[in-house]
């Protein structure tokens, strides 16, 4: 935790401390792949998961296939078909990435909000 936040939880009364304490630090990356299920793109992370899954065996069946072929014409297409299988995992996982870093930016967003809050509450006072 940077000195910052070290800051803002000692300005904080101890009751707001503990209500931001529930909103929580930074998410691990088991977090925000659990949280990813949970939103409203849950279909399509599911989707992305299976297709990265398909690909990475397909990726590596055709890489197999390159190094047992006998033709040379055999070689090219196996190889084209491994550049393709690979091209498709980076980016879906380029997107998951993406997802995983929206749904982080999300979360900070709502901390701000609350800290917000707090201070709107505390100046009314």
């Amino acid at each position: 935790m940077s000195s910052l936040d070290d800051k803002i939880k000692e300005a904080l009364s101890r009751e707001d401390a503990e209500l931001f304490g529930e909103v929580g630090g930074e998410a691990s990356l088991p977090e925000l792949v659990a949280e990813s299920f949970r939103g409203k793109y849950r279909f399509f992370v599911a989707m992305s998961f299976v297709a990265t899954l398909v690909f990475t065996i397909a990726m590596f069946y055709c890489a197999y296939r390159v190094f047992t072929s006998t033709e040379f014409h055999d070689h090219i297409l196996w190889a084209m078909g491994f550049f393709f299988f690979a091209m498709g995992v980076g980016l879906l996982k380029t997107w998951a990435w993406m997802e995983f870093n929206r749904i982080a930016v999300t979360r900070e967003i709502k901390r701000v909000e609350l800290q917000i809050a707090l201070l709107a509450k505390r100046l009314e006072k």
